[in-house]
């Protein structure tokens, strides 16, 4: 099987140059000016990757929301990928994830002082959430998944690095799960390698920073998962729960999760259950009835004495858009809400430096 995958890699290796050959022309003409980028004039803020799959962009936003959202009017614009919708939308009290995608719609139900849009055209978005008809009256926007967006230049620019998978020993797809070659990361203002292990020693962290060597410019920080208490998908009023309350030799958990990687989410459950099962969809996966019916059979099967049903917070925004009659899964149901922590307490100097940033523009 090994051996199969090397000689399909070789075989991909011509379109992946082809591929990067052409980014690195496009990024060239954005480069020299023969392709333009258009600046707006308040603080606009990007955070993505080069990396194909997650790598922690959406809490890392919700991060920088929940630092700015007190004292200042913001928005986040997003393409809303695998919406149903078409062109511009804003989001309101009416909104759902057919709408807007799973991750704005998260994005929605969570920071309800947040203008949350959604526009492929990422410059038509921005024009539009600056439009004296919407009278928004910003003073920041937040452009989540925009690294490779140049048809708008950011005032910071914040690029994702995954620490299980390095960009600098990847390729370009197909033959890899890079974007764009890694030397697109001189673009950014601010590195930061997420996914790291909560005990990242002083010395690994600088063989990463040897290796991805930041240019002079550039802050490059380290951050890991935290997860926080579960909470109930269906019943909101259903107070938080502590897993490391239940006692592990009696619960089972089923986890459910339609995301590019859910392996630390897997990890980091197993931890606290005797009995494990798990049903694995694609990344923004659109689940459907046949779908709610394995979920249960599944849970149904657990012997232990306790057992609960966990998806992901991006997951859970789609199940509640469903039509679910199963009381089972409304009332075992449960997502863990992911949250993100600076390693070495950098969260200050993160913090000092986004806020002025902002504060630069008035």
């Amino acid at each position: 099987m090994h051996s199969l995958l090397s000689y399909l890699k070789y075989f991909l290796f011509p379109f992946s140059l082809i591929y990067a050959v052409i980014l690195s022309v496009r990024n060239l003409m954005f480069d020299c000016g023969y392709l333009k980028s258009k600046s707006f004039d308040l603080p606009i803020i990007s955070v993505g990757n080069i990396s194909v799959g997650g790598t922690g962009k959406t809490p890392h936003t919700e991060y920088l929301i929940k630092l700015l959202q007190d004292k200042y009017r913001l928005a986040s614009l997003s393409r809303g990928y695998k919406r149903q919708s078409k062109g511009f939308v804003l989001a309101d009290q009416n909104s759902n994830s057919h709408d807007l995608g799973d991750e704005p719609m998260q994005m929605n139900r969570k920071f309800p002082k947040l203008n949350v849009a959604v526009d492929a055209d990422r410059v038509n978005g921005v024009k539009e959430l600056l439009s004296a008809k919407r009278n928004l009256k910003l003073d920041c926007i937040l452009l989540d998944d925009a690294y490779q967006h140049r048809y708008i230049k950011p005032g910071l620019s914040i690029l994702l690095i995954d620490y299980n998978r390095p960009i600098t020993t990847d390729f370009v797809m197909p033959m890899g799960r890079l974007r764009e070659r890694s030397a697109g990361k001189k673009r950014a203002d601010i590195i930061i390698v997420s996914k790291c292990p909560a005990n990242l020693s002083q010395s690994e962290a600088e063989k990463l920073k040897k290796e991805i060597r930041p240019l002079p410019h550039q802050k490059l920080y380290f951050t890991c998962l935290d997860y926080a208490p579960i909470e109930s998908v269906f019943n909101a009023d259903t107070e938080t729960q502590s897993l490391s309350d239940s006692k592990k030799e009696s619960l089972g958990i089923v986890l459910v999760t339609g995301i590019a990687n859910p392996s630390p989410l897997r990890k980091y459950l197993k931890h606290f259950c005797s009995e494990f099962d798990e049903i694995q969809f694609p990344d923004h996966y659109t689940f459907k009835d046949k779908d709610l019916d394995q979920i249960e059979n599944t849970f149904n099967q657990l012997k232990a004495k306790n057992k609960i049903i966990i998806t992901t917070e991006k997951d859970a925004v789609r199940f509640l858009d469903m039509s679910i009659k199963s009381n089972v899964l409304k009332e075992n149901m449960a997502y863990i809400p992911l949250q993100i922590k600076f390693l070495n307490q950098t969260n200050t100097i993160f913090d000092q430096q986004i806020t002025e940033f902002v504060e630069s523009y008035n």
